[in-house]
């Protein structure tokens, strides 16, 4: 027999493959922080001896679900500008709190508390933009999240940085100092191009050019902004980065909704990735992106849920059912992105996303152990037909019974093992508590 450090087995095995296989009763063996073998528990029965032992019983065995766009600092502003308009919620209500509570203390717990709630809802890995990404850094490494960093970078100073160019140094010194990291990515995080001058996008796409360092950035989110970039250039926003040679196969272009077909084969021509959150477009009423056009096109699109302050949660399964259901109504078709589609949106399309389909996204011999397990023995999951129906419909995140992140087991039996949850909930109320008093609104 062969020693190995987990064995996970379970009714339905979901490996995300290219051909989307139900494996029945299926094993992961794990060794370190890889996977060595993916089967059938009856062919894989007495060639290992694992250290441990995780038996989902009836449920799904899947990849960890990937959020292609976040912003993690942001948690504890959740609920707190409901129901307006992006412009006015990001301008008068989201840019003024960060400026008045946003500090070292603050990013660090609130991030904390994010990423508490996505391991418990099954994401094992993130994109994130926020200001003191050094700070979230740590917290990562602590909770044994997966994360691609990006300092968020304006214009106009921000509570980390006061010039655009410190962020730029900022990113530079996080590449350095989490190069070798397992969990870490960094990325360059250009906000918009409201939000950012030519010049220094210009910096920007040439420093990621000669490092290879992808761009994340927020493309086309609202009308508003595809007509005042129109107004000022001549152009609209992807065509504008199109012009200035910032989109190609290293860019994710978050949201993504007005877009024309020229912009869509601009897409298609440069390989760009798109980051679509249903969620949070909808809440604020920015619009419906052209989703079904893109993947028509090849365009290779994952999920994310934006930040809680506007979508209001971290929850990939939500973000699921959302895209299934959107786009069916938005096009009339109940045909239109299928349940399969969307579960590989959320994972093995999220990590080509992000640039890290090698490592995670699908569980196959060699890749990193990013995985979860649904627990169907609930009311609400039962019968089931089709797994995939089951997580693009019905699946919550308080069905996530155990998170595995690079062959660590961060969550087991629903207890996060690297977070004092009682804790962190403490503190979120005590800010809770804080903001009230001090009667920011």
């Amino acid at each position: 027999m062969i020693n190995c450090d987990l064995i996970i087995k379970g009714k339905y095995l979901l490996p995300m493959d290219d051909a989307l296989r139900v494996i029945n009763d299926g094993t992961v063996v794990i060794s370190g922080s890889n996977i060595i073998a993916v089967g059938k528990q009856v062919d894989l029965a007495g060639k290992y001896k694992a250290k441990e032992v995780i038996n989902a019983g009836n449920g799904i065995i899947m990849p960890g679900l990937i959020n292609t766009h976040t912003h993690v600092a942001m948690t504890y502003f959740r609920g707190l500008a409901d129901d307006l308009p992006l412009k006015e919620w990001l301008e008068e209500h989201i840019w003024p709190a960060e400026a008045k509570y946003m500090d070292e203390n603050f990013v660090a717990r609130s991030s904390t508390l994010a990423c508490l709630e996505m391991l418990k809802s099954g994401t094992t890995a993130l994109n994130n933009m926020s200001f003191f990404e050094e700070v979230i850094a740590d917290v990562v490494i602590k909770s044994g999240i997966r994360a691609v960093l990006s300092e968020g970078m304006l214009k106009f100073p921000t509570p980390s940085c006061q010039t655009a160019n410190e962020t730029i140094n900022k990113t530079i010194d996080l590449l350095k100092k989490f190069k070798d990291n397992c969990l870490i990515d960094v990325f360059f995080g250009p906000h918009s191009v409201y939000a950012c001058e030519k010049k220094f996008l210009l910096k920007v796409k040439n420093l990621s050019d000669k490092r290879n360092i992808p761009i994340h950035i927020h493309v086309s989110e609202t009308k508003k902004e595809v007509e005042d970039c129109q107004q000022e250039h001549g152009l609209t926003p992807v065509a504008y980065l199109d012009k200035l040679g910032l989109l190609g196969k290293n860019t994710i272009a978050a949201h993504s909704i007005w877009l024309g077909e020229d912009d869509i084969m601009i897409y298609k021509d440069r390989g760009v990735k798109v980051s679509h959150c249903p969620i949070s477009n909808m809440k604020l009423a920015s619009g419906v992106a052209p989703i079904a056009k893109m993947i028509k096109h090849g365009i290779i699109v994952g999920l994310g849920t934006d930040s809680a302050a506007s979508n209001n949660t971290l929850d990939m399964f939500s973000e699921m059912r959302a895209c299934a259901l959107l786009h069916k109504v938005q096009n009339l078709d109940p045909t239109i992105l299928p349940a399969r589609e969307v579960v590989r949106m959320a994972t093995v399309n999220g990590a080509r996303v992000i640039g890290l389909d090698k490592n995670i996204g699908s569980l196959e011999t060699g890749k990193k152990a990013d995985i979860i397990t649904i627990n169907l023995d609930k009311p609400h999951l039962q019968p089931l037909y089709d797994p995939y129906s089951h997580l693009a419909h019905c699946v919550e995140a308080q069905d996530v019974s155990n998170v595995i992140i690079n062959g660590r087991v961060v969550m087991k039996n629903r207890k996060v093992r690297t977070i004092d949850e009682e804790k962190v909930l403490s503190e979120a109320g005590l800010f809770k508590n804080s903001l009230n008093n001090h009667g920011f609104k």
